[in-house]
């Protein structure tokens, strides 16, 4: 029998080359395809981070045989970013009078204007390490930092190596020089400390200069997370990860095999750490690529919305109180999840706000609002998540301004992440009894990416949801499990299990000779129950949808296996991160939005809330953006038999992109 699941890293890298199908189409603005590279660089290099050195420090065949497959996958990937640079993005460029400087003539007048922008700016941040290949100890690259390696001679004919850093972490990579008439200029900074490299070494003779850089394992575990201090052991594991092991090595491909076999040398690489790449690296900087034609060549400008219930009360939450209200960001502004907060800060008969707090913007708002709530005599209890990867420090910075502020903060718990993004604001009574208002999420409390992720936040005061809401928090301060949870689906109590009964119930429902289906929308898919579970109901015909952005083990349609289940991605300008699970329940839909991907890490070794959507207005606006979304016909990729994207079937004569149909939606319900 055909296997049902691909691995988890196949699928990631089938998910990032529709990110590189995004930068080469055409009918996307030249700025926005230039977003998608970076986007795709910035995925490989987190996939090199994260993901791949467990494969590379466990010495078995099988692993061998996927890291193959894994690097095979990568090279192509790269090779088609190379040539969508080359061949599409800077011909562009220069077709609108944008010239980027790379290996062609540099013009006098810019000449000067490049060596004095490095004698007085970048000249500043240079260091210059000699290399003696019999001291190989000596040399540490720094993680995901950028170099040059350069081949020397001296006067008397020697030769030697030295490598120097490019400071993108100091100054912007890229660099705006003055137009010539009509025509723009751009240049990296490493091209000028290319073009300036007899500054640097004045005495001898450079012979050639190449690109490098490495990767390093930023996937710490804890060991023991039940004893000691925690957050210093993560404080640790935060330090450790600027020397981990190195994952991939990327020096450029035209770099001479003798210095390969130096770099493999001084810098203790092994094989399959060393990948061959461009001459240009940490390219996911070309987000801040210079448009000086802006704001032509961007995309269109999509406005947030307003969400007119909010419109027309000074309270926001008297409007809760008259009925539950769902908003879906970015099509709706994030401004009204801040006013939530802010009112709750100065509201005179609020007495204390709960919150669990995962990724927030390092600039943040909502830490602010929760801070001047303490100044303003409220009780504030803030659930920090210090686990959350590459935000530990950022987490860390606001845990420690919010409890200067009186603010009482609860960290991460032990062998589990609290992902959940849920808050509850208590308030009296004119009895002088206790009222409950609830916000719950599929997404961060993050104003920065609330802008560009697609989510949905949900306002009630219903006691269905605030009655489990409470019974949440106190677990996540006493860590007991004293209450049992009854509308709400909770990983670490119940989710998981009530997932299963949802679509076991699918199942009988179609035994019995009624119509069933399932859709789920999720960032990934791995669990294995959950994924058995989905082709058993496949093999009993139900009707299984799953749109997944990201990875996806279980491979559909497969004959007698999966082949009533059909796997879609969307990649589109707003990121895809809204969690939807339905269920026809014959006739009687059941739906919840989530914080939970259908992930093992998710279901099992987290905290997460699925809350369930009653309103009818509510479900009619969310089936609504689900046949938006199906019916896409220019951003919607199927996922085949082997786990990769089919190519788009756009219909010419009618071309549906869902999320600007969504927008405009949305914006027609503003009106009507």
């Amino acid at each position: 029998m055909q296997n049902n699941t691909i691995p988890s890293e196949i699928s990631w890298l089938s998910f990032n080359s529709c990110i590189l199908d995004e930068a080469n189409d055409k009918t996307n603005p030249l700025y926005e395809r230039i977003k998608f590279l970076a986007i795709h660089s910035s995925n490989l290099d987190e996939f090199f981070r994260v993901k791949i050195n467990k494969l590379l420090v466990r010495n078995s065949e099988k692993n061998t045989v996927l890291l193959n497959q894994i690097l095979s996958e990568v090279n192509l990937q790269q090779n088609k970013f190379g040539m969508i640079w080359k061949d599409t993005i800077v011909p562009e460029l220069a077709e609108n009078k944008i010239v980027y400087y790379e290996n062609q003539e540099i013009v006098k007048d810019h000449l000067n204007e490049i060596e004095y922008y490095f004698k007085s700016i970048i000249l500043s941040y240079i260091q210059v390490v000699y290399i003696s290949e019999n001291n190989p100890k000596s040399y540490f690259l720094n993680n995901r930092g950028l170099y040059l390696l350069v081949k020397l001679k001296d006067a008397s004919g020697i030769s030697n190596y030295a490598y120097l850093n490019v400071p993108s972490d100091k100054l912007e990579r890229y660099k705006q020089l003055q137009s010539q008439g009509e025509t723009k200029y751009i240049i990296s900074i490493d091209t000028i400390i290319k073009k300036c490299l007899s500054f640097i070494f004045p005495l001898e003779q450079v012979i050639s200069c190449n690109a490098i850089k490495l990767n390093r394992d930023e996937n710490y575990k804890i060991a023991d997370e039940t004893s000691g201090d925690l957050i210093a052991k993560i404080a640790a594991k935060i330090e450790e990860r600027k020397s981990g092991s190195s994952t991939r090595f990327l020096y450029d491909f035209n770099m001479e095999y003798e210095t390969v076999l130096v770099c493999k040398k001084v810098f203790r690489l092994h094989d399959n750490e060393m990948i061959e790449g461009g001459s240009h690296h940490n390219l996911f900087d070309l987000l801040k690529f210079p448009n000086p034609l802006k704001p032509n060549l961007q995309g269109q400008n999509y406005p947030a919305l307003k969400h007119l219930p909010f419109e027309n009360n000074s309270s926001i939450f008297e409007i809760i109180d008259d009925q539950n209200q769902l908003i879906h960001f970015p099509y709706q502004s994030y401004h009204y999840v801040l006013q939530f907060f802010n009112q709750a800060a100065i509201h005179k008969k609020v007495t204390e706000i709960k919150i669990t707090l995962y990724r927030i913007s390092s600039q943040s708002l909502i830490a602010n609002a929760l801070i001047s709530a303490a100044k303003n005599g409220k009780k504030v209890t803030v659930f920090v998540e210090i686990k959350a990867r590459f935000d530990e420090d950022n987490n860390l910075f606001w845990s420690k301004e919010m409890k200067k502020a009186g603010i009482k903060i609860i960290y991460s718990m032990p062998n589990l992440k609290v992902h959940a993004k849920v808050a509850l604001v208590t308030m009296k009574s004119e009895e002088g009894k206790n009222k409950f208002y609830s916000y719950l999420s599929t997404g961060n409390f993050n104003e920065s990416t609330a802008s560009i992720y697609s989510d949905f936040g949900f306002f009630t005061s219903e006691k269905k949801y605030t009655t489990d809401l409470k019974k949440v928090f106190a677990f996540l301060k006493t860590q007991e499990k004293t209450a049992s949870i009854k509308k709400l689906l909770v990983a670490g109590f119940n989710m998981k299990e009530k997932l299963i009964e949802l679509i076991d119930n699918e199942i009988t429902n179609k035994k019995a000779g009624k119509e069933a289906s399932i859709f789920l929308k999720v960032n990934g898919v791995d669990e294995k129950e959950i994924i058995n579970k989905l082709i058993e109901a496949s093999q009993a015909g139900v009707e299984v949808t799953l749109l997944v952005r990201g990875i996806c083990t279980l491979l559909p349609g497969i004959k007698k296996v999966s082949e009533n289940i059909k796997i879609y991605r969307i990649v589109d300008m707003f990121l895809e991160h809204a969690r939807i699970y339905k269920f026809l329940n014959d006739g009687k839909e059941k739906i919840y939005l989530s914080s939970a991907d259908i992930l093992s890490r998710n279901l099992n070794r987290r905290i997460e809330v699925a809350f369930p959507i009653k309103d009818e207005n509510h479900i009619a606006g969310i089936n609504t953006i689900i046949r938006l979304q199906l019916e896409d016909n220019t951003k919607k990729r199927t996922i085949n038999t082997k786990g990769f994207n089919d190519p788009i079937n756009i219909n010419t004569n009618s071309p549906k992109r869902s999320q600007t149909e969504i927008y405009n939606w949305i914006a027609q319900n503003n009106k009507v």
